[in-house]
C-alpha cells in the first residue's frame, strides 16, 4: 500500500480506531482516495456514525493530502498499515491494534521476537544495575528491546539493548516527528543513523503529547513482545498499567523483586504476589522464549577501552570503590575528559555508579 497520503488525510482529519479501519476498508475495499472523497451517504452506508461523519465532512477541506504525505516523508517517517507486510505479526493480534503505524528506522520481521522493558522513571542504582544484568544478558542473545524511551529505567534499556548488541524500538505517545523528553533526541538519532532499531507511534507528525496518550501508548509496548520486565514501578504507576495490558493479551510478565521498604518496588512485589514470574537473571527470561541458556553464551562479548578508560579502570585496583572526588583528582587528565570517559565506562558496564557520586569497577564487585 505504501504511504497513502488519502489515508494519512483521512487519520489527521478522523483519527482510525482498529473497528472504524476495518468497517471503511471492507466496505470501500481498501481504495482510500475513494474514501477520501466518500459522501454522506457512502459513509454512513460503510457503518460509521451520521453525526461524525457530518462533523468530518465539514472540516475535511483544511486538510491537504499532499501535504500530509510530504510532512511524513519530510521527518524521516514512513506508514504501515495493519494487514501490511511488515506490521509486526504479535501486535496486530492484540485487542483494538493500532491501524496504522508510523515508522522511523529499521522495522523487520527479523527484529523479533522481543522484550518489552518498563520501570521507574525515578530509577533507583538497584534498578539500574538490575537492568544491566538482566537486559543485558537477554540482548546479548539477540532479543529486540521495546521501551518506551522516557526517562529512568526505559531510557537505560535502551542504552543496554545498543550497548550488547541488540536491536531496540521506542514507542511514542506522540507525534512520529519529535521525541520527548528532549534530552533522549539524540540518543534516539544515534539508533536511527546506527541502524540499531525503530522509533515508533501511532500518531501522525506535529501531534503533541497528551497525558492520556501514555496509557494508550502502552498497549503497543506490551504488544510487540511475547513478555514485558517490569523492573522498578511505585504503587501507581504507567509500568504496572503495561503489566496488565500484558495479562490481558495472554503474555508473558516478570517482574524484578525488591526490599519491601523501597517505594519503588511495591508495585513489582505486588506483581510478584499475583503471580507474575520473577526476574533474577536473564535466564529466566530466554527459558521463557525457548531458548538454549549457557554460561559460554552468556559471556559479555569483548569491550574494547580507549587509554583514557584504560586509565581510569586501573585507579580501581587498589580499592575497587572511589568517590568521583579522588577520580577527578588522580586521573592524569582533565575534569571534562575524566567525566565524559567515566560516563562511558558506566554505559559500558564496566563501572557502576552506587549512588553518591561513589562508583566501583565491576572486575572488583
Amino acid at each position: 500500500m505504501g504511504d497513502n497520503k488519502f489515508l494519512l488525510a483521512f487519520q489527521r482529519g478522523w483519527p482510525l480506531t482498529h473497528l472504524r479501519f476495518q468497517k471503511l476498508v471492507r466496505y470501500f475495499q481498501g481504495n482510500w482516495e475513494r474514501i477520501w472523497n466518500a459522501e454522506l451517504p457512502e459513509l454512513v452506508s460503510a457503518g460509521l456514525d451520521a453525526a461524525q461523519c457530518e462533523k468530518f465532512l465539514h472540516t475535511k477541506h483544511t486538510i491537504s493530502p499532499e501535504q500530509e504525505l510530504e510532512r511524513l516523508r519530510n521527518c524521516g517517517a514512513r506508514s504501515l498499515c495493519i494487514g501490511q507486510e511488515g506490521y509486526p505479526e504479535l501486535l496486530s493480534q492484540i485487542y483494538a491494534p493500532p491501524p496504522v503505524l508510523f515508522v522511523r528506522g529499521v522495522l523487520e520481521a527479523s527484529d523479533f521476537p522481543s522484550l518489552s522493558v518498563v520501570g521507574a522513571r525515578r530509577a533507583t542504582v538497584y534498578g539500574k544495575r538490575a537492568t544491566e544484568k538482566i537486559v543485558g544478558t537477554v540482548a546479548r542473545e539477540g532479543i529486540t528491546i521495546v521501551s518506551g524511551l522516557a526517562f529512568g529505567i526505559d531510557t537505560y534499556a535502551h542504552e543496554v539493548a545498543v550497548s550488547s548488541g541488540a536491536k531496540t524500538i521506542g514507542v511514542l505517545g506522540h507525534g512520529i516527528d519529535q521525541v520527548r523528553p528532549v534530552r533522549n533526541a539524540q540518543f534516539a538519532e544515534r539508533i536511527l543513523a546506527e541502524g540499531k532499531g525503530a522509533i515508533i507511534s501511532e500518531y501522525l507528525p506535529g501531534i503533541e503529547a497528551r497525558p492520556e496518550y501514555f496509557p494508550i501508548r502502552n498497549r503497543i509496548v506490551a504488544g510487540l513482545s511475547r513478555a514485558t520486565l517490569v523492573i522498578e514501578a511505585a504503587e501507581r504507576s504507567g509500568s504496572l498499567i503495561t503489566a496488565f495490558m500484558a495479562l490481558e493479551q495472554g503474555r508473558d510478565v516478570f517482574a524484578v523483586p525488591g526490599e519491601i521498604f523501597s517505594r519503588m518496588s511495591v508495585g513489582t512485589n505486588m506483581l510478584l504476589s499475583q503471580g507474575a514470574f520473577p526476574a533474577l537473571s536473564g535466564k529466566e527470561i530466554l527459558d521463557s522464549f525457548g531458548m538454549l541458556f549457557s554460561r559460554e553464551r552468556n559471556k559479555k562479548p569483548p569491550i574494547n577501552l580507549t587509554e583514557e578508560e584504560k586509565s581510569i579502570v586501573k585507579l580501581f585496583e587498589r580499592t575497587g570503590r572511589m568517590h568521583m572526588n579522588d577520580l577527578l583528582r588522580q586521573a592524569p587528565f582533565s575534569s571534562a575528559v575524566t567525566s565524559s570517559s567515566l560516563s562511558l565506562l558506566e554505559l559500558k558496564g564496566v563501572v557502576v555508579h552506587l549512588g553518591n557520586q561513589i562508583y566501583t569497577c565491576e572486575s572488583h564487585e
